[in-house]
């Protein structure tokens, strides 16, 4: 006797499947984050709410609102730009399947990515960026020499 009804099916999609819908889906969001109307949406996102982060271990409430605006700002954004591009894409799907990848993303996009889910990486994003919009931040420029070596021999 069959336990299954004929109404279920089931689909086996092999790992190069999966692996190719991934990397292209990986290539997208990259695609994406370079857009003018991400950049803009993204940096008037950081400019509304930078000042409101502080150095310190304490959080203020105002963190809970803003890291959900902001899930529901950015992370909605690429979602609908994914939606367009990728055939039936579903952000919970990818975000458990960046879960088993992490070393397959660039650092960047992953960084991005994190701040979805993840409030501590959040927080940093914003805690650097008031570094750099207080001009707190190291600039290594003056330790680099660039120069020309012209090699003549090998003695």
């Amino acid at each position: 006797m069959n336990e299954f009804s004929d109404d279920i099916i089931f689909i086996h999609r092999s790992s190069d499947d999966t692996d190719k819908e991934f990397h292209a889906t990986v290539g997208h969001i990259e695609d994406i984050l370079i857009e003018d109307k991400f950049l803009e949406l993204h940096n008037d996102f950081m400019e509304k709410h930078w000042q409101e982060f502080e150095e310190s271990e304490e959080n203020k409430f105002i963190y809970t609102d803003i890291f959900k605006e902001y899930q529901a700002t950015i992370e909605k954004y690429i979602e609908e730009e994914l939606g367009k591009k990728v055939k039936d894409f579903n952000m919970l799907a990818f975000e458990e399947e960046l879960k088993k990848r992490p070393n397959e993303l660039d650092s960047g996009i992953f960084d991005l990515l994190s701040t979805f889910t993840d409030f501590i990486q959040f927080k940093m994003k914003f805690l650097d960026y008031k570094a750099m919009k207080e001009g707190n931040t190291i600039d290594f420029s003056n330790d680099f020499c660039v120069s020309k070596y012209v090699l003549i021999g090998d003695k």
